[in-house]
């Protein structure tokens, strides 16, 4: 067991050897006593720091450590080769954003990553950025190109898209500028994807294929879009037509950069001629008549036309000659409403030039409901007066008939026609042919049956006849 010496436990030779060592150490000279000295300093401070001291590097960004590496040397080379890839990648010298620092510190081995886990790491945390050519728009910088000579190639070509016509004066809706910008190189695009950018804004856009039965207008509805705009998405198409399979580009973004281009032209053009409508109670409404044919006028008009992305937005009179001014159109239009017996003014028209063989009234124990007019086969028959066609077409004992309505509930019918040259819903005017005499349904002979209805009763067409 180990003995005790001065009420300290001693352990077997340790006490000897202090002793011995003590009594040979002042036996030494001063200046080898310090050397002594040193030396065991050294040792032990050597001894602490293999137990105690640093065994790693902390890599830190902007004060935040990212991760735990073996030696600095290590962290600052992979960073550099990560530079130099990404350099290497977008050709062109690239730096890094945030501030680095490094710190030795301690932890256990399996903490300390690989460098190719710090690359990974990095990659994912910095910022990468580079000096390029940018298109700055009302001074904010929107586009950056990957070639410097992009930038004016992408303006000459927007120019080019909208200015299609001779004489044509183009430049930007928007204040565009060439300049030289700090940028992230995730932020780079090739020239394609610039002329995208500028034509459709930063909406996301997409492909349309147009279907059978398809129309523009039915399209911008559907995307909730102006027609305009599907015309500006899609400047390079044909909007005079439109075919199934046909690809549309649709977006519902504005464009970055708009397009105004202006010219002046000179044209001769008509000047339209106005239309003065009198009133005339000798017709019925809804009829008219022209008294004085209109002349349009003639002009040498030189305008400033602008458009906008390819659109017309303006048109303005810069200059003008008259040749010849308008003669207006003068047009009288029908007043009365009701249609009047013998002795008033409006009168309806003999809708062919026979004469009366059978009269309205009672007829062989039966009403007749209008008047015979004798008419050879194939002769005209014209309408009384002016109206809408509300019937054309085959009617039972009536045979081929055709109906006008003149307007406040007066109706003429005509009946027995050979053949009908009229169609329902359309205007005629007064003693316009309406088909031509015969003997269809049921009729002993070539005539015209003529009626005349007001509020849904026949009345005798003879008292509104000339």
């Amino acid at each position: 067991m180990p003995q005790f010496h001065g009420g300290m436990r001693r352990f077997p030779g340790l006490v000897e050897l202090i002793t011995n060592f003590t009594q040979w150490f002042s036996k030494q000279s001063t200046s080898r006593r310090i050397g002594i000295g040193v030396g065991i300093y050294l040792l032990m401070t050597l001894t602490a720091y293999v137990f105690y001291g640093d065994n790693a590097c902390a890599v830190a960004v902007d004060g935040k450590v990212i991760a735990v590496v073996d030696n600095e040397k290590n962290a600052k080379r992979t960073l550099g080769e990560l530079v130099k890839f990404k350099s290497d990648q977008v050709n062109r010298n690239v730096y890094i954003g945030e501030k680095f620092s490094y710190k030795g510190v301690r932890v256990k081995k399996d903490e300390i990553l690989e460098q190719e886990v710090l690359k990974r790491i990095l990659e994912g945390t910095l910022s990468f950025n580079t000096e390029v050519a940018a298109i700055a728009v009302n001074g904010e910088p929107k586009i950056f190109l990957k070639q410097n000579d992009d930038a004016q190639k992408l303006l000459d070509w927007l120019e080019s898209v909208y200015s299609g016509e001779p004489g044509e004066q183009v430049e930007f809706k928007e204040k565009v500028e060439l300049i030289t910008s700090p940028a992230s190189i995730d932020e780079l695009i090739d020239i394609e994807a610039a002329k995208e950018l500028v034509l459709y804004g930063t909406s996301k856009s997409r492909q349309y294929t147009v279907k059978e039965g398809d129309t523009f207008w039915d399209i911008a509805a559907a995307f909730k879009i102006d027609l305009e705009q599907l015309q500006s998405f899609n400047p390079n198409l044909d909007f005079e037509s439109l075919s199934t399979g046909q690809v549309l580009r649709i977006s519902q973004g504005a464009p970055l950069i708009n397009v105004i281009a202006t010219r002046q032209v000179t044209v001769d053009e008509e000047i339209p001629f106005k239309v003065e409508i009198k009133e005339d109670d000798s017709l019925f409404s809804g009829e008219k008549k022209v008294i004085r044919e209109g002349v349009p006028g003639q002009r040498i008009v030189t305008y400033r036309i602008t458009r906008e992305n390819g659109l017309e937005t303006g048109r303005e009179v810069c200059e003008q000659n008259i040749i010849c001014e308008p003669l207006d159109e003068i047009m009288v239009k029908g007043s009365q409403t009701m249609l009047a017996s013998r002795g008033g003014t409006a009168r309806l028209n003999w809708p062919c030039a026979g004469s009366v063989s059978s009269s309205f009234g009672m007829r062989g124990g039966r009403m007749h409901q209008g008047i015979d007019l004798s008419a050879g086969y194939g002769s005209p028959i014209t309408s009384s007066a002016g109206g809408t066609i509300i019937f054309a077409g085959w009617e039972g004992g009536y045979g081929k008939m055709v109906e006008v309505s003149h307007g406040g509930g007066l109706v003429t019918r005509y009946a027995h026609l050979s053949s009908t040259s009229v169609s329902t819903g359309q205007h005629v005017d007064r003693g316009q042919l309406l088909g031509l005499a015969g003997a269809t349904g049921r009729a002993t002979g070539p005539h015209l049956h003529f009626e005349v209805i007001i509020n849904g009763q026949q009345r005798n067409p003879i008292n509104y006849l000339p």
